[in-house]
C-alpha cells in the first residue's frame, strides 16, 4: 500500500494556491515620497482620477538620510494622467519653534507628477515628469524628475528608470535611479531600487481591489534594507478611496441586476393609465415644491422646485425628468387633447427660490426609451438660456402646489478655522457647528441667518493665545434678506442686504452674465460694510470683477478675478478648479499690493470642497432638516519670498454660502454644455430613485 506524498501534495497546492492569485496587473501604490512610485523612487504612474489618498509614514530623507520624522500627506487624481499632493513633515505636533528648543521641522508642500499621453501608444513605455515640493519659500525636499516604466506583459513586473535634479540629503534621486517592482500576489509587491545614492529593498501589502466598501483600498509599506547608513527605517500606511459622485455619470447596466430593471419595468408601465393628477401627486410624494402645470398644442409644461437632492441639482433634475416620463403616456396627452399624443413632448422648468433657472425638453417616448436602455434622446435639449422668457411662455396660471413660500432649511454642517505647519503647531484649529436657517419668501427672495456654536479648539485658539481673537463664538455671524432677479439677455443679480462677519452692517450686490451655452461667464461684485462697535467706525468696500471658462467636458474651471479686496488690497487671483463628481479642488494664485504699499505679496492655495449631505436627504416641509452642499478646507503657503509669514488678510473677499452660483448655477455645473456631458447622470439619479423607494 502506498501513501500520498503530503509534503509534494502541500507543495503543489501552495503553488496553485499562489498562482491563482497572481495579479494580471500591477497596482499603482504609494511611495515614500510625494509621488506614486515604489519606495523613495517615482515610477511613471499615476493615481486613478477622482481617487484621495491619505498617508501617514515615517522616516523621510532629510538631514539624517533617513530623519526620524513623520510625514502626512492628502493627494489625489485631478485629471488622467496628472496626480498633485500636500504633505506635512513634523518632528513634533505642538512644539512652539519660537519658543521651545527641540520642535524640529515643520514643512508644508506641494508636489505634482504628469504622465505624458500617447506614448505608450507609440513605445509601449510609460513616460511621466513631476516635481516634488514645488515653491514656497524654504524647499527642503525639492526633486525635479523624468521617469520611464515598461511593465512585462504576461508577468506582474514593473522596470522603471529615470532622471532627477534634488536637494534631498546624500544626493538622493540627484542622478539616474531605477527600481524593479514585482507583484507575485493579488495584495504584495517586493521591490527593490537604486535611488542615485544607495540600494534599498522593501515591501508593500495592500487590499486587492473590490475587497473594502466604497472601491477603498489600504496599504502598508516597509523598507527592510538600505545599504545607507541609517538606524531609522521607512514604513507608511495609506488609504485611497474614490471621490463622491465620480461614477454617477457612467451608464448603469440594468441586466447586471434583474431586480432594478424589474423596478424599472413597473415603473415604466404607469404610462399607459396614468392621469395628471397620478403624475401631480407622484411629484409631490417625492417632495418637489412650487409643482404647476400648463400646457400647448403639443407640450405639457411642468415646473418643479427640487430641495431633496442637494449634492448636485442634475440628481433632482434626472428624478423629476424620470417621474414625468413614467407618467406622461399616450393617455394622458389624449386627456389634455394634445397633438400628435403618440409623440407628446413635455417642457420641464427646474426653479430655485421660484425663479426657473434650467429648462429641459424632451419627448416622452423617447425619454423612457433612454432610461431603459442607456441611449440618449436626440430631442433631449437642456439649457439655461432664456429660461425666464420661456417660462412666461408657458403660462403657468394655476397656484402652485406646495409652494415655497415661508418654507425654511435648517443647514447643519460644521465650521473649521485652521492653521496647518505653522511654527505653533502641525494643526492648531477652531471647531464648531454652524446652524445656517435659510427662508424663502416670494421670488427670489430670501432671510438666511447663520449661527456658529463652538465645539473644541487648540490651545493656540484658547483665550489670550496668538488665534484666540479668531476663535468662534456662540454667536449669530450673518443675517442677511437676499433678493434675486433672473433678468433678460442671461443676466441674473442678486442684492444683499445686513450684517457679515458679526459686525459689519451693509449691502452687497452680484450681477452675473453668461453665454448661452455657459461656458463662459462674467460677474461683477460690489459691496459696502461697516463695523461703528469700536472707537472708529471701519469701512470695507470690495470691487471685484471674474470671468470663468467652464470646460465640463474636462470637468475643469478657470477664474480669472481683479480688482479691490475686502481690506483695500488690490490684486489678481487666478483659480484652476478641477471636478471629480460632486467634489471640487481648486489651485490658486493670489497677487495683491497692501493699501498704502508698492510692494505686492504673492501666495498660492490649494482647496477642496465637499458636500456633506446625503444623496437623498429629508422631504421638505416647512422645516427641512439637511447638511451642507460643499464644505471646504484651504491650505496656503507664500510664494516668491524669503520668509513664509502667514497671510495678513489680503485677498479676501465677500462671499456668500447662498450666493448666485451656488444658490442658482449648482455651485457653476449648470448650461447646456454640462448636461450634455452628464446625460447619463439623470439617467442614474431615476434608477437610483427607484432601486431607493420601490
Amino acid at each position: 500500500m502506498e501513501f500520498p506524498n503530503f509534503r509534494a501534495c502541500s507543495l503543489a497546492s501552495l503553488m496553485s494556491a499562489v498562482c491563482g492569485t497572481v495579479s494580471a496587473g500591477m497596482d499603482n501604490l504609494p511611495s515614500s515620497q510625494s509621488y506614486t512610485g515604489a519606495l523613495l523612487v517615482p515610477n511613471a504612474q499615476v493615481m486613478d482620477r477622482g481617487d484621495i489618498l491619505f498617508k501617514y509614514g515615517q522616516g523621510v530623507p532629510y538631514r539624517q538620510a533617513r530623519d526620524d520624522v513623520d510625514e502626512l500627506l492628502i493627494g489625489a487624481g485631478l485629471f488622467p494622467g496628472i496626480e498633485a499632493s500636500g504633505r506635512i513633515v513634523t518632528k513634533t505636533y505642538d512644539c512652539k519653534g519660537f519658543t521651545e528648543y527641540g520642535c524640529g521641522i515643520r514643512d508644508l508642500s506641494a508636489s505634482a507628477k504628469y504622465q505624458l499621453p500617447f506614448v505608450y501608444d507609440w513605445t509601449g513605455l510609460n513616460v511621466a515628469i513631476g516635481v516634488q515640493d514645488l515653491g514656497g519659500a524654504a524647499n527642503n525636499f525639492n526633486v525635479y524628475y523624468a521617469v520611464a516604466d515598461y511593465e512585462l506583459k504576461d508577468y506582474p513586473v514593473r522596470f522603471s528608470g529615470g532622471i532627477g535634479q534634488s536637494d534631498l540629503v546624500d544626493g538622493i534621486l540627484d542622478g539616474p535611479f531605477a527600481s524593479i517592482e514585482v507583484q507575485p500576489l493579488s495584495f504584495a509587491q517586493i521591490i527593490a531600487e537604486y535611488d542615485s545614492a544607495n540600494y534599498n529593498a522593501g515591501i508593500k501589502l495592500f487590499t486587492p481591489e473590490k475587497w473594502l466598501p466604497l472601491d477603498a483600498q489600504l496599504s502598508l509599506q516597509y523598507e527592510a534594507y538600505s545599504n545607507q547608513d541609517s538606524d531609522n527605517q521607512m514604513w507608511s500606511l495609506a488609504a485611497a478611496i474614490p471621490l463622491v459622485g465620480t461614477d454617477s455619470n457612467t451608464l448603469t447596466r440594468l441586466n447586471h441586476d434583474l431586480t432594478l430593471e424589474d423596478k424599472v419595468e413597473v415603473a415604466l408601465h404607469q404610462h399607459q393609465s396614468a392621469s395628471l393628477t397620478q403624475l401631480r401627486q407622484a411629484l409631490i410624494n417625492e417632495g418637489f415644491l412650487n409643482v404647476r402645470f400648463s400646457q400647448d398644442d403639443d407640450t405639457l409644461n411642468v415646473s418643479v422646485e427640487n430641495r431633496r437632492y442637494n449634492r448636485n441639482q442634475a440628481d433632482g433634475l434626472g428624478v423629476a425628468m424620470g417621474i414625468i416620463a413614467a407618467h406622461a403616456g399616450e393617455h394622458l396627452f389624449r386627456d389634455l387633447k394634445l397633438k400628435n399624443p403618440e409623440q407628446g413632448q413635455f417642457n420641464l422648468f427646474m426653479l430655485v427660490n421660484d425663479v426657473p433657472v434650467t429648462q429641459a425638453r424632451a419627448s416622452a417616448a423617447c425619454y423612457r426609451q433612454f432610461l431603459q436602455s442607456g441611449i440618449p434622446c436626440d430631442d433631449l435639449a437642456i439649457t439655461d438660456h432664456a429660461v425666464q422668457r420661456q417660462y412666461a411662455l408657458a403660462q403657468f396660471h394655476s397656484q402652485a402646489d406646495r409652494s415655497s413660500f415661508g418654507r425654511s432649511q435648517v443647514i447643519l454642517s460644521p465650521a473649521l478655522y485652521h492653521r496647518d505647519a505653522t511654527e505653533y503647531g502641525v494643526l492648531d484649529y477652531s471647531l464648531a457647528l454652524s446652524t445656517n436657517l435659510y427662508t424663502s419668501l416670494w421670488q427670489g427672495a430670501a432671510i438666511d441667518v447663520r449661527h456658529y456654536a463652538p465645539i473644541a479648539n487648540s490651545d493656540d485658539f484658547d483665550d489670550d493665545a496668538i488665534w484666540g481673537d479668531e476663535a468662534f463664538e456662540n454667536e449669530i455671524d450673518r443675517a442677511l434678506f437676499h433678493q434675486t432677479f433672473n433678468l433678460p439677455y442671461n443676466l441674473m443679480n442678486q442684492t444683499s442686504v445686513g450684517m457679515i462677519r458679526r459686525d459689519y452692517l451693509g449691502i452687497a450686490n452680484e450681477t452675473q452674465l453668461a453665454s448661452p451655452d455657459s461656458r463662459h461667464t462674467f460677474a461683477l461684485h460690489l459691496s459696502h460694510f461697516e463695523n461703528d462697535k469700536g472707537a472708529t467706525t471701519i469701512k470695507r468696500d470690495t470691487v471685484l470683477g471674474s470671468y470663468t471658462l467652464s470646460v465640463p467636458e474636462w470637468n475643469w474651471q478657470l477664474t480669472g478675478q481683479a480688482g479691490e479686496f475686502w481690506q483695500g488690497d488690490q490684486g489678481v487671483k487666478i483659480t484652476t478648479r478641477h471636478w471629480l463628481g460632486d467634489v471640487s479642488i481648486d489651485a490658486s494664485y493670489l497677487y495683491s499690493e497692501a493699501e498704502h504699499s508698492n510692494e505686492g505679496e504673492q501666495f498660492v492655495t490649494v482647496s477642496i470642497g465637499i458636500p456633506l449631505t446625503f444623496w437623498r436627504g429629508m422631504a421638505p416641509d416647512y422645516v427641512q432638516l439637511r447638511g451642507i452642499d460643499q464644505f471646504t478646507y484651504a491650505v496656503q503657503s507664500r510664494v516668491g519670498d524669503s520668509h513664509n509669514n502667514l497671510n495678513t488678510g489680503l485677498g479676501n473677499a465677500v462671499t456668500f454660502q447662498h450666493d448666485i452660483s451656488r444658490e442658482y448655477h449648482n455651485r457653476g455645473r449648470s448650461g447646456k454644455l454640462y448636461y450634455a456631458e452628464n446625460t447619463q447622470r439623470l439617467r442614474n439619479a431615476y434608477l437610483k430613485y427607484l432601486d431607493t423607494t420601490l
